[in-house]
C-alpha cells in the first residue's frame, strides 16, 4: 500500500512537471511569434512608407508621368508652331510668357529669369505652374521653352530667380518708399516733373542737379552729400499708426562715400534718413547715419529717456541711440544694409526690467546683430514725437542741434523704407533680387 501511494505521488509531480514545461514552452512560443510579428509588421510597414517603399515609389512615379506628360505636351506644342513658320501658318498659339531681355526696346515689359548663374531672356517663354494648357489641364510644375532651338527646361520650385519691370525688386507690403531704378522708364531720368510723378505724388525731389553725381543714373540714384535729399510726405493718422504698432524696416543697398554738414565742419556724422517736422531750423526726430570717424552706424527714435535703455545703446550720456560697429571699406565699396525693429510683439528679457522688442541689423541678407529695443524708449516717441512729424527724408538727418543738417554723398542702386519689420526670409529675397538686379545693369 505505501508503495502505490509513492509510485501515484511520483507519477503527480511527473505530471506537474511536464505541465510547467509545457506552460513554459507555450509562453516562450507566444513571445516569439509576437516578436515575428512585429518585425513582419514593421517590414510590411517600411515597404510601404518607407524612404523607398511603395507609398513613395507610387508618388513618384506618378510626377515622374506627370512630368513626362508635360514635356511631351510642350514638345509637341513647339513642333506645331515650328511647322506652322515654315509654312507662314501661325494658328497655333506659343505657350507662356515671352521673357525679354532689358534694353531700350523693353524698359516696361522685360522679365528675366535666372537659373544658378544662368539668364534666360528674349527668345525663351516661361510657363509658370498653373498655366492652362489648352485640352490637357493646368500645367503642375514650372517650365522653359525656347521655341527657336527646340529646348524646354523644368524648373524646380525656388530654385530660380524672376526679374521684372515694376516687380520692384522687393516685397510690396507696407513699402513707404522705394528709390530703385529698376521702376523708373530711362526716358524720364533727368526729368525732375516726370521723375517726381513716378516715384509718387507724395514724393519732391529737392535740389537734385541731374547729372552723374546728383540725379537718377542708368544704375543708382545719387546724392552730391551737399545738399540733395528726397522728401516723402508720411503723416496721416493711419500711416503713423502702422509705423508705431508694428515698426520699421530701412534698407540701403550702394555705395556711401561721406558727406558735408551745414553748421559744424568737424562733425563726423553724416545722415542717410529721418522722419521731420517740415520746420528747416528743427532737428529731425527719428534719424539713422554714419559716424565716419568711430566707423558707426547710429539711428535713434525721439529724445533721451532715462529709462528706456536697449540694447547697443551702449554711451550712457545718450542711451537712446542704437549704435553698431560699421565697416567703411565695405561701405566704400558697396553693401546691402538693412535695419529692422518690430514692434507686433513684445517680450520681457530674463534679468531685465521691463518689455522689449526685437532689432536686428543685417549685412549682405546675413544677420549682423540682433538685441532687444526698450519698448517704453518706443512707446515714448509713439506718444510724444511721433504726432508731429510729418516728412521722411532720404539723404540727409540732423543731429544733437535744431537746424544743423548732415547730408551723406551715396549712389543708391535700391533705398527703401517699410512701415513693419521684414522677416529675415523678406530680406533676404529682397537682397539677393536687388543684387542680381544691380548685376544685370552693369553688364
Amino acid at each position: 500500500m505505501e508503495k502505490d501511494k509513492k509510485q501515484n505521488k511520483n507519477l503527480i509531480n511527473s505530471k506537474n512537471k511536464k505541465t510547467k514545461h509545457s506552460n513554459g514552452i507555450t509562453l516562450v512560443a507566444l513571445v516569439i511569434t509576437i516578436i515575428v510579428l512585429i518585425i513582419l509588421a514593421g517590414v510590411s510597414i517600411n515597404l510601404v512608407l518607407g524612404e523607398d517603399g511603395i507609398f513613395k515609389r507610387a508618388i513618384g512615379a506618378r510626377e515622374t508621368y506627370t512630368i513626362a506628360s508635360e514635356r511631351e505636351y510642350l514638345e509637341q506644342n513647339v513642333l506645331l508652331v515650328q511647322l506652322e513658320k515654315a509654312t507662314d501658318n501661325v494658328s497655333t498659339q506659343k505657350i507662356g510668357e515671352a521673357l525679354n531681355s532689358k534694353n531700350l526696346d523693353h524698359t516696361a515689359d522685360w522679365h528675366i529669369l535666372k537659373v544658378d548663374d544662368v539668364s534666360y531672356e528674349t527668345g525663351w517663354n516661361f510657363v509658370e505652374k498653373g498655366t492652362e494648357l489648352n485640352g490637357y489641364g493646368k500645367a503642375q510644375y514650372d517650365w522653359l521653352v525656347n521655341y527657336e532651338t527646340g529646348e524646354i527646361i523644368q524648373l524646380e520650385d525656388d530654385n530660380y530667380l524672376s526679374l521684372s519691370a515694376g516687380d520692384m525688386l522687393a516685397v510690396k507690403d507696407s513699402l513707404i518708399i522705394n528709390v530703385d531704378s529698376s521702376i523708373i522708364d530711362k526716358d524720364v531720368e533727368n526729368n525732375e516733373q516726370a521723375l517726381e510723378k513716378q516715384l509718387g505724388d507724395n514724393v519732391e525731389l529737392v535740389n537734385f542737379n541731374y547729372n552723374d553725381s546728383s540725379g537718377l543714373t542708368s544704375t543708382s540714384f545719387n546724392f552730391d552729400g551737399i545738399d540733395d535729399y528726397i522728401k516723402v510726405q508720411y503723416d496721416k493718422q493711419e500711416q503713423k499708426e502702422a509705423l508705431a504698432k508694428n515698426g520699421f524696416t530701412f534698407e540701403f543697398y550702394g555705395i556711401w562715400d561721406g558727406g558735408t554738414t551745414t553748421h559744424n565742419e568737424a562733425s563726423k556724422y553724416k545722415g542717410i534718413f529721418c522722419y521731420w517736422n517740415g520746420l528747416e531750423d528743427k532737428q529731425a526726430l527719428f534719424r539713422f547715419g554714419i559716424n565716419e570717424k568711430d566707423k558707426k552706424i547710429i539711428w535713434n527714435a525721439g529724445f533721451l529717456y532715462n529709462d528706456g535703455k536697449s540694447d547697443f545703446a551702449i554711451d550712457p550720456n545718450n542711451l537712446h541711440n542704437i549704435i553698431y560697429n560699421i565697416d567703411l571699406e565695405k561701405l566704400k565699396k558697396g553693401c546691402f544694409i538693412t535695419i529692422t525693429v518690430d514692434t507686433s510683439n513684445a517680450y520681457t528679457v530674463e534679468g531685465k526690467e521691463g518689455e522689449y522688442y526685437k532689432q536686428t541689423m543685417y549685412l549682405d541678407g546675413e544677420v549682423l546683430y540682433t538685441g532687444n529695443y526698450n519698448k517704453k524708449q518706443w512707446d515714448n516717441f509713439c506718444i510724444n514725437e511721433l504726432p508731429n512729424l510729418k516728412y521722411f527724408c532720404i539723404g540727409r538727418s540732423s543731429m544733437n542741434t535744431d537746424g544743423w543738417w548732415h547730408y551723406s554723398k551715396m549712389n543708391a542702386y535700391c533705398l527703401r523704407l517699410y512701415s513693419r519689420a521684414l522677416s529675415e526670409e523678406e530680406v533676404n529675397k529682397n537682397y539677393e533680387k536687388s543684387v542680381e538686379y544691380h548685376s544685370l545693369l552693369k553688364k
